[in-house]
This record gives C-alpha cells, structure tokens and sequence, in this order.
C-alpha cells in the first residue's frame, strides 16, 4: 500500500519574471513552502533535502534493503554522526522509517527503510504540480506517527 501527496500552486506568469533571484527556478520562496493538504512536508524541505548527494544515497541504498546506521556510514562515506543528522532530517520529514532487525546473539539493531518512492515535480501553463509517493506501512505505525506529530 502507499500514499500519495499532491500539491498544485498556481503562479501568474507575470510574477515570475519580477520575483527575486531564488533557490529553484526563480519562484517566490512563499509559492514554495506550501505544504500539502495533509499539513505535511512542503516542497522546499524536500527539494532541500533531495539536493544532498548523503541523503540521496541514503534513500536510494534503503530503498532496496534496510540498512543501519554503521553501514550507511560506509557505503555513504561520511562520519556515523553525519549519517544521523540526515536521518534524523528524514525522519521529520517522513521520508524513511525506523525498523528493528534482530540479530542471532539476542540484540538487535536499528535499521532504516526509505518511504519514498517517487517524487514529481512538473511547471506547465503556470502551474506548479508536486506529488510525492510514500510506501505506507500497517495502521498503527501511521497512527503513531500521526500521534507523535502533535
């Protein structure tokens, strides 16, 4: 099962060629950080969080298996406390998923799972359109993660 969040804003042609110099083909930062309907990720977190090549690996290595922390750390190169920082990022973002894999000596381990399986962006006739895909989960993982939100 997934989920899937669309967002469509639409910007007079006119407003963007007086519009300041931004971070994505020269929109209004306020058009970009309209959340979805579901009072979710807005558009700029996720462009932002899609811009790093970490968190790009991150998601694409997780999308196949889940991974821990300390593997992510090798197959992404970078420092175990860097890994954290974007997981944590993505989390917020509810773009990965934590799960438990159990080991043979009686501990377990933490790890990740990527929730997103597709990202849209298209600009056509004025109109931005967004949509993000994410695997869904049972409903009580939904509930609690709609619980923590408050």
């Amino acid at each position: 099962m997934s989920e899937s969040i669309s967002q469509h804003v639409a910007i007079p042609r006119a407003s963007l060629s007086t519009c300041p110099p931004c971070a994505i083909q020269k929109l209004c930062p306020i058009r970009m950080t309209e959340s979805n309907e579901m009072g979710e990720t807005s558009l700029e977190t996720v462009i932002a969080l899609l811009d790093d090549e970490h968190i790009r690996s991150v998601l694409t290595v997780t999308s196949d298996e889940p991974k821990s922390a300390s593997e992510l750390a090798d197959h992404c190169d970078i420092s175990p406390s860097s890994v954290y920082r974007r997981l944590d990022r993505l989390r917020e973002a509810d773009l990965i998923d934590e799960q438990t894999r159990p080991r043979s000596d009686g501990h377990h381990d933490t790890v990740y799972v990527s929730r997103l399986n597709r990202f849209k962006l298209s600009i056509d006739s004025g109109e931005l359109q967004w949509n993000i895909d994410r695997s869904s989960d049972d409903v009580a993982d939904q509930l609690t993660r709609l619980w923590g939100k408050f």
